[in-house]
């Protein structure tokens, strides 16, 4: 059984699901080309309020578990009543969260997704950390066990430092690396993160962080995601994986580039879509080195969360991502 360790955040995610929202057209800024608007002292009432625990290292971790692999989380909560539910919620899904941290004064963080589902999308308002605070050195420090990979999703303040660590983790381990920025560290330190991307095995990002990282490194930049992924390439990483939302995604390596549509399914929620992008795709190329593959094993677990709602509800098991990802090879565009 293959053992990955998965380093970022862990959540209470609250979700609203309101019908009285206004979508602002804002294409003048490709970075934010839609603004969502209500009404200054309005009431809202929402549809619904619903309780699910999220994160980059949570929602992945229970992916790559799903697909019978042994996930690490690496974060942290704060000890009390929201850290605790979160602790609950990953020991049901049977995630290993040994290395799950209940340290700190800071608070657990948790996030409120205001969701417009007319329009299909949502704006997510987050407070408290669980990534920060984590102390990575002495998690690392008493990981005994063998890896096969490490996941990194997103960083903030001090992330270069936090690297250096798990690279020489990495390398003592023997262990490839997959990152997944976040907007944070791509807005401020674009170089830093250009500078350590040939130790890095897979880099996933969207449409609109491919954009910002381009723009931030080369001045200017296309709004095309083939242009996109030829010049992420260039900076010297083996595999990069952006997705599109709504359209599918793009994968490329240096001897294929890859676009696949996004699966159909009805819409319920679209938080998470990434992360299980990440773990479907993972769960397939740690076993097989195959983006082919591995990009309709990551598309086909996209549309499983999409159609619940909360990141992890609808993620697909190995089986599961085998068979509907066999029905859309035949759809793989070759760029």
């Amino acid at each position: 059984m293959k053992k990955i360790i998965c380093i970022g955040s862990v959540t209470k995610d609250i979700f609203l699901a309101i019908d009285e929202s206004r979508i602002i057209d804002n294409s003048q800024d490709i970075t934010a080309k839609k603004l969502m608007a209500f009404e200054l002292g309005a009431k809202v009432y929402a549809n619904h309020c619903l309780e699910k625990f999220g994160g980059s290292a949570a929602n992945v971790a229970t992916g790559l578990t799903k697909a019978e692999m042994k996930a690490f989380v690496f974060a942290r909560v704060k000890k009390g009543e929201v850290g605790n539910w979160i602790i609950k919620q990953l020991g049901k899904i049977k995630v290993k969260k040994n290395y799950l941290q209940k340290t700190g004064d800071a608070n657990t963080a948790v996030s409120v997704i205001v969701s417009d589902y007319k329009n299909e999308d949502r704006i997510i308002f987050r407070t408290g950390d669980s990534v920060e605070t984590f102390d990575l050195t002495k998690a690392l420090e008493k990981f005994k066990e063998r890896v096969d990979w490490i996941y990194v999703g997103s960083q903030k303040n001090n992330w270069q430092n936090k690297l250096k660590e798990v690279f020489s983790f990495a390398e003592v381990k023997k262990a490839k690396i997959t990152l997944s920025p976040s907007s944070w560290q791509i807005s401020k330190d674009a170089k830093d993160l250009v500078a350590i991307l040939n130790k890095v095995n897979v880099l996933f990002l969207n449409r609109d962080e491919a954009l910002e990282l381009v723009k931030n490194i080369e001045g200017e930049v296309e709004d095309n995601p083939e242009s996109l992924l030829t010049k992420i390439l260039s900076y010297d990483v083996e595999v990069v994986a952006i997705t599109d939302g709504a359209n599918g995604a793009y994968v490329g390596n240096k001897i294929n580039k890859l676009f696949l549509p996004a699966a159909k399914t009805t819409v319920r929620e679209t938080v998470g879509a990434g992360d299980a992008f990440c773990s479907g795709f993972l769960a397939n190329y740690i076993e097989t080195e195959d983006i082919r593959q591995a990009l309709t094993w990551g598309i086909s677990n996209s549309a499983g969360v999409i159609s619940k709602i909360g990141g992890a509800e609808g993620l697909l098991t190995k089986r599961e991502m085998r068979h509907r990802g066999s029905l859309l090879e035949d759809q793989i565009k070759i760029l």
